[in-house]
């Protein structure tokens, strides 16, 4: 979304649905949307864990700076990881070890790599996304889930380029705007969960909706190379090649807009951002 549209719609959307919790919505600076947006994540999370840790984050905030994320590995975090994303290990036992050292390191790095190319960006991510976990797992990738909005985990392999570490946090940050957005605006019609295609990155078998969240996702990415010159200048470990993930976004987008009554499966607003992606994807 973010390269599609800017930060306008963004921002707009989180301060929508952080509305009710705004001290004085005539004055809204950085560190009251903060504040009231964690306050609408801990009530959309109702009761357990996740919702306790947002309490406890809440209570922290006059100790942290608008828009800082928590870079955590602590026992308490790794104790909430099953709550927010299940088991992130899928092949591994049950308790899983605290990250690395080099794991946080290569995450803040990721962080700092998008900030000194676009600090608007950067300052985004770490407005609406409040704590990035790491661990150690059997795989390496990202995770981030519609019931834990703000919530991020990035598990970092040792030869990932900070680029890597940069999509990663888009690719989720791409989500967390599109969770945001859905609830603003809506986005799928009922039944759309029954409709199953292959997704725009993994090419494997998903629902619709995140299909269509993994066209947006690999459109922003491409976006982002793009617009730093880093199409095909360092390697990519996460996403894959440019080339490659152009033409799978490409036969995604096709998929997706012939599909029978396509415009009957989203709602307008879907609809408008399938459509600026498949615009934008003319153009690289």
């Amino acid at each position: 979304m973010f390269h599609l549209e800017g930060s306008t719609e963004i921002l707009r959307n989180a301060a929508v649905l952080s509305h009710p919790y705004l001290d004085d919505p005539e004055s809204v600076s950085s560190r009251s949307l903060r504040t009231a947006y964690l306050e609408f994540l801990r009530e959309l999370a109702g009761s357990g864990d996740y919702a306790d840790y947002l309490d406890g984050r809440l209570k922290q905030r006059d100790s942290e700076s608008a828009g800082e994320m928590l870079f955590t590995d602590s026992s308490l975090e790794i104790g909430i990881l099953g709550a927010i994303f299940g088991n992130p290990d899928k092949n591994g036992p049950d308790q899983f070890t605290p990250a690395s050292a080099w794991q946080l390191d290569k995450c803040r790095k990721g962080g700092e790599f998008i900030a000194d190319r676009d600090p608007g960006l950067a300052g985004l991510i770490t407005l609406l996304t409040h704590t990035v976990f790491t661990v150690q797992t059997s795989w390496h990738g990202s995770m981030s889930d519609r019931r834990a909005i703000g919530a991020t985990l990035i598990i970092p392999g040792e030869n990932w380029h900070e680029n890597d570490i940069a999509e990663a946090f888009l690719h989720e940050f791409t989500h967390t705007a599109l969770f945001l957005d859905e609830r603003a605006k809506g986005h799928f019609r009922v039944g759309a969960d029954e409709v199953l295609l292959h997704s725009a990155i993994r090419k494997d078998e998903r629902t619709l909706p995140a299909v269509v969240h993994s066209l947006l996702v690999a459109t922003e990415v491409l976006s982002w190379r793009k617009a730093h010159g880093l199409w095909d200048t360092v390697p990519f470990r996460l996403h894959g090649s440019s080339r490659a993930m152009l033409d799978k976004a490409r036969d995604s987008h096709r998929t997706l807009v012939s599909l029978p009554d396509w415009d009957g499966i989203v709602k307008p607003r879907m609809f408008q951002l399938v459509a600026a992606a498949g615009q934008r994807l003319t153009t690289f």
